[in-house]
């Protein structure tokens, strides 16, 4: 079974066992697979893999929707792909497993009643919880508010949840992504970012990040400088696209000597992170944009001790208003934001150093999911409170092609009618 329009696809397993145990043993997992794309990227519907013929990325897009082209675009690096670059791919397979308790971001299935469609006996929906029983769910810049409280992720379900914006290591010179120049004193050669000469002393030189549109779209205006929250899985959607700030960028690295450093802001903030790699720590600052000196708000000790021209792994998130810094799988830094009102303007991402010693070989930016009620043309950024009663409140990850609880009447979905939590084969 397929959805019956793309606009609200209906994410649903088809199980292919409901056989139990007698006795107190628990009842063996359901095995089946996905139908639809209301999950996707996590877990999807049969679709496309696509090899991308400019960067030779991978990536993925919903079956229905790409066939309505004959071309589909690389959200890596805009280059269209004709159709002897798709594959037709397979629904993942998923297990069903009952008997365990139900937490904030479990991926549960269902069965449907009258408020959420009818459907056969050997379908159940599966979408993530996002709001417990008796929780007020609301909408604010992307985030998920309940009982007036900005819910956040841990760092491991981030990573699961996060969408790829670009990967340096499928781009070739020159990449619109990254501006790189002469002034800046920046080049890309051979998939690496390496200072041309040393800058001068006390100097740091950087360059920026530029979010490119890679998507169908009917203007010739140039691409702003804020990151959206575009789905490449959906090629063909169209819609009010919203912006966004909350990246998640990991950074491949050696560096031999020097200080590697980034930062990250908008158009009120502007974070500097600054690695000493003779020190083996890191320094962060704070200040508005295009503004006096920065003030330092904290300094750790990366350990185990950063070594010379050996790797190193920096991770940094802006998931959920929470800045994190991890070096080499150790977390040294978090600080929450102000949960604002004010919809971002400007994302800013610059990468930077010190010393011509200094190599970055791979750049990996990912986005944040932004969530947002059933009216995505909406110009506020907040939204009002939606109330589960006794129910659990759920939402597709792909958001903007999901049915869930923000379009039903009664938007919790009953205890009763949960069959256990799902989980990728």
């Amino acid at each position: 079974m397929r959805n019956a329009t793309v606009q609200i696809p209906l994410l649903i397993i088809l199980i292919f066992s409901f056989s139990g145990v007698a006795g107190c043993n628990p009842p063996p997992p359901r095995m089946g697979k996905i139908v639809g794309s209301s999950m996707s990227p996590t877990l999807r519907g049969t679709h496309y893999s696509v090899s991308c013929p400019g960067c030779g990325i991978q990536f993925n897009c919903d079956l229905e929707q790409a066939d309505k082209r004959t071309t589909v675009i690389c959200p890596n690096c805009g280059t269209h792909a004709q159709r002897d670059h798709w594959n037709l791919t397979a629904a993942d397979p998923v297990s069903v497993v009952s008997n365990s308790e139900i937490q904030r971001w479990d991926i549960i299935a269902f069965e449907r009643d009258r408020s959420t469609g009818s459907a056969s006996n050997h379908e159940l929906m599966t979408k993530r919880v996002v709001g417990l029983p008796g929780e007020s769910i609301r909408f604010k810049n992307g985030n998920i508010i309940a009982n007036q409280k900005l819910v956040r992720k841990p760092l491991e379900l981030q990573k699961q949840m996060r969408v790829l914006v670009c990967d340096s290591k499928f781009q070739s010179t020159p990449s619109l992504n990254w501006i790189l120049t002469p002034e800046n004193n920046w080049k890309f050669a051979n998939g690496i970012f390496q200072m041309r000469s040393p800058p001068a002393t006390g100097q740091m030189d950087w360059f920026n990040f530029h979010y490119q549109k890679n998507y169908y779209r009917t203007d010739d205006k140039t691409a702003d400088s804020v990151l959206e929250d575009f789905y490449g899985y959906n090629q063909s959607f169209s819609r009010k696209l919203n912006p966004m700030d909350e990246v998640f960028v990991e950074l491949s690295t050696q560096i031999s000597g020097g200080i590697l450093g980034w930062r990250f802001g908008n158009q009120d903030d502007l974070y500097e992170f600054q690695i000493h790699e003779a020190l083996s720590e890191i320094q962060i600052f704070r200040n508005r944009p295009e503004t006096g000196p920065l003030t330092k708000l904290h300094t750790a000790v990366i350990a185990p001790a950063l070594k010379t021209n050996m790797p190193a792994r920096i991770e940094f998130s802006s998931f959920d208003r929470v800045l994190r810094v991890i070096v080499n799988g150790t977390e040294l830094w978090t600080h929450r934001l102000d949960a604002s009102s004010k919809a971002p303007q400007k994302t800013l991402l610059s990468f930077g150093g010190n010393s011509a010693a200094i190599k970055i070989e791979r750049i990996r930016i990912w986005r944040d999911l932004y969530y947002f009620d059933t009216n995505p043309t909406q110009d506020t950024p907040n939204s009002p409170s939606m109330t589960t009663k006794a129910g659990f409140f759920v939402i597709g990850d792909n958001v903007p092609l999901s049915h869930d609880s923000r379009h039903w009447k009664r938007p919790g979905v009953a205890i009763e009618t949960v069959k256990g939590k799902v989980f990728p084969q």
